[in-house]
């Protein structure tokens, strides 16, 4: 199979099975009059975990036996990076002051209860409840996700559009856009996109050149189009007055077709814009942008993975840890600039940050090629501590705080939901008892 054959037949599909995923029923848009603070959340969900040394710490290589502290995430957090031994490749940051500026830090939260796997810290983090659930690919949550809060309890009711949930993983990982909850579910559910498998990989690997197509190619484009079947089963059917319309269902359609065809190019958030350092991470970033300048969505949740890494390759996870910094960077400087401020997102967006879990406070038996040990995520006490940060306008989040210490932890990772729920103007129409955790309020004005 050629190039133009492919995109071709690349484009039929987006035009029925690859739109599948996001045709979800309506949303809704604005709360009650004057109860919301912003009209756009951003939560970037840190997963694979990070451990607290190596981000606010800013300890580095202190636990490695080597004498070298500093900041591998200059974009988001204040403080000068490593001087010497470096394991990574320094990008120069994207923003002039660091996004800690414009926000308040949390630098000690925790995640209390339940085991630190990444499904159960993805859960946790975006259903605002702890879990014991095991990993089950073919069970969603059994709290609603943060998207069902916002689309059931907004008001006027207005297009899905509005909620998208970019991850960067597979696996169990699309079942959180709904939950399995009675009273929720898929009629509020996000519109979802995995960039890596979508337009990543395939996209740069094989559209963008023209070779034949071998049968392991072939093999893994299936294995795309059989990911994009099986979540069409996940849609819900039609619901007279509140299934999607036609007009956004072709937005949709054109928007994917674009991307896909290279007519709708991504600028991909690296120093030179280019697919030069891509990782997934920043690939499913530079495609949440995509997202944002098409729909402007109020409420946009993105994760990471790369991270994960440090199971076996501290370095590996080092050099991850500083480029995903730099994509965050670079979607704030998008939102802040002269683009954002044409989409009306400039000082009217909220970002929240926050890792899913943390790691071992001892290593595992694992060294990477620079002799530095591997970490692992057992549910000791270490695995347990992460941070938060707010960002947002002066008008809304307290500017360059700090709240909470090591010794005082203050916020937990079932408080962030409710944050969002408050900062969108939703928090008071859900029901009692649904969300045990607080609004994070010492980070707003």
């Amino acid at each position: 199979m050629n190039r133009r054959k492919f995109i071709k037949k690349a484009s039929l599909l987006t035009a029925g099975t690859l739109a599948a995923p996001y045709i979800l029923p309506s949303g809704r848009l604005f709360a009650a009059t004057g109860s919301r603070k912003v009209n756009h959340v951003i939560f970037v969900l840190f997963a694979g975990g990070i451990r607290n040394q190596e981000s606010v710490k800013k300890q580095y290589l202190a636990n490695q036996g080597l004498p070298t502290e500093g900041n591998v995430m200059p974009n988001i957090l204040s403080g000068a990076e490593p001087g010497a031994n470096l394991v990574y490749q320094p990008w120069n940051p994207v923003l002039s002051n660091p996004l800690q500026k414009s926000a308040t830090l949390f630098p000690e939260m925790r995640y209390k209860q339940g085991p630190t796997g990444h499904y159960n810290g993805h859960t946790v983090a975006m259903t605002g409840n702890y879990t014991e659930t095991g990993l089950n690919l073919n069970i969603k949550p059994e709290y609603p996700t943060v998207f069902e809060y916002y689309r059931k309890h907004s008001d006027p009711a207005r297009s899905a559009l509005n909620a998208w949930w970019m991850s960067e993983g597979l696996g169990p990982y699309p079942s959180l856009n709904y939950s399995r909850h009675p009273d929720y579910g898929s009629l509020y559910g996000a519109n979802y996109m995995r960039p890596a498998t979508t337009i990543g990989n395939l996209g740069q690997e094989y559209l963008s050149t023209a070779k034949d197509y071998q049968p392991d190619d072939v093999s893994r484009i299936n294995m795309l189009r059989n990911f994009l079947d099986s979540n069409f089963a996940n849609q819900s059917g039609p619901v007279s007055g509140i299934a999607n319309n036609d007009e956004d269902r072709e937005r949709i359609r054109s928007f994917v077709k674009g991307l896909l065809s290279g007519s709708n190019p991504i600028e991909w958030p690296t120093p030179t814009g280019s697919a030069q350092g891509l990782t997934g991470d920043l690939i499913n970033i530079g495609a949440a942008w995509k997202v944002m300048e098409e729909f402007q969505p109020e409420l946009m949740v993105i994760n990471t993975f790369n991270l994960d890494v440090c199971h076996s390759n501290f370095s590996q996870y080092i050099n991850f840890l500083h480029r995903a910094d730099h994509g965050v960077g670079w979607l704030w400087n998008k939102i802040q600039g002269p683009e954002g401020a044409a989409l009306g997102l400039k000082d009217d967006t909220v970002m929240i940050l926050m890792p899913e879990h943390g790691r071992n406070l001892d290593p595992n038996n694992v060294s990477d090629n620079n002799g530095l040990s591997a970490y692992d995520h057992t549910s000791d006490a270490n695995s347990r501590q992460i941070f938060s940060l707010i960002a947002g306008p002066p008008s809304v989040i307290r500017q360059n705080e700090v709240i909470g210490a090591g010794s005082v932890p203050v916020g937990e990772s079932i408080d962030i939901i409710p944050t969002i729920a408050e900062l969108l103007g939703f928090r008071d129409q859900i029901p009692s008892g649904m969300l045990p955790g607080r609004v994070l309020h010492e980070a707003m004005v």
